[in-house]
């Protein structure tokens, strides 16, 4: 049944919803917490076959062998009992492997590059949205004008590390969180992430954020095939994620501190996303680190 789960998934994404493709490792997680890794191991190679067999490509048949890998790994934690933070590193490594394999394995049978045709395909999108803008006269950002596009996508493709590290992050986190859904309601009592508004991150992090706003400014002017530049823009795309996540979880504190409505949180929340309010938040987030805002315990996790 979870074999045939798993390949129904992959129907779906294949001809419907691409990202349910990803979600496909949710029923081995499952079993494997149930029953063990070789029953796992065993329909991860049976549902592989069949999505093979069903949508008649064997790439499909090596992608959800590839995503097995997340789902055995993720599933072996949880049996293991690992707390969630481990669950989520394993989860994380997994899945950035995954998602290379799938790219390598494209490349290999389908002679395709797909990180190549998603660029093409996201700056068609962006330069008929110029088209768009030029023909009703809309004054058009300053970041998509025509002779800067070049130089946006180029950016786009210096900063494809933290892209795959925080598609990764995602893939699990969502994965996670919709296995421990399903187990719990037959009976397991997996346990969950800390609440949000308790979340914060080791100090030692606020670095990662500070080298990499240090190396864009001291690379600036030389991007231009500069190996540090685009280590410090990728640093500096993920811990902007990481911090924006904290400072979020220092509002959602003093939010319930002041008992505020759902919907003015929500309200000011969504304030909060315009780029001036953002670059606050991940300050507030940074320093949080070092001056604990909120003053958490000794027994919160630093």
């Amino acid at each position: 049944m979870l074999a045939a789960i798993t390949v129904l998934l992959s129907l779906l994404g294949a001809y419907f919803l691409p990202y349910l493709f990803f979600i496909t490792p949710v029923p081995l997680i499952i079993l494997v917490y149930r029953h063990g890794m070789r029953p796992g191991i065993l329909v991860a190679v049976t549902s592989a076959l069949l999505g093979g067999i069903v949508l008649s490509t064997v790439p499909t048949m090596i992608f959800l062998l590839i995503l097995g890998l997340v789902g055995l790994a993720m599933g072996e934690g949880l049996r293991e009992g690992f707390a969630p933070h481990r669950i989520m590193l394993i989860g994380t490594a997994t899945s950035v492997i995954s998602l290379l394999l799938m790219v390598a394995v494209t490349a290999l049978f389908l002679d395709f590059n797909i990180l190549e045709s998603t660029f093409e395909t996201m700056e068609r999108s962006l330069q008929q949205a110029l088209q768009m803008y030029e023909r009703f006269g809309i004054e058009e950002h300053p970041l998509f004008k025509a002779d800067s596009l070049g130089e946006f996508m180029r950016l786009l493709r210096l900063a494809l590390p933290a892209a795959l590290l925080t598609t990764a992050v995602m893939m699990t986190f969502v994965n996670y969180w919709l296995a421990r859904l399903v187990l719990n309601r037959v009976g397991a009592k997996l346990p969950w992430l800390k609440p949000f508004r308790l979340w914060r991150f080791p100090w030692y992090l606020a670095w990662g954020y500070i080298i990499g706003q240090g190396l864009l400014l001291v690379t600036q002017g030389t991007a231009n095939g500069n190996m540090w530049f685009a280590i410090g823009l990728n640093l500096q795309i993920l811990f902007n994620y990481v911090f924006l996540l904290q400072g979020l979880a220092i509002l959602w504190f003093f939010f319930d501190k002041a008992n505020l409505p759902k919907v003015v949180r929500w309200i000011i929340t969504i304030f909060v996303f315009n780029p001036m309010f953002t670059t606050i938040v991940v300050w507030a987030g940074v320093l949080d680190t070092w001056f604990n805002f909120r003053k958490l315990g000794q027994d919160e996790p630093a």
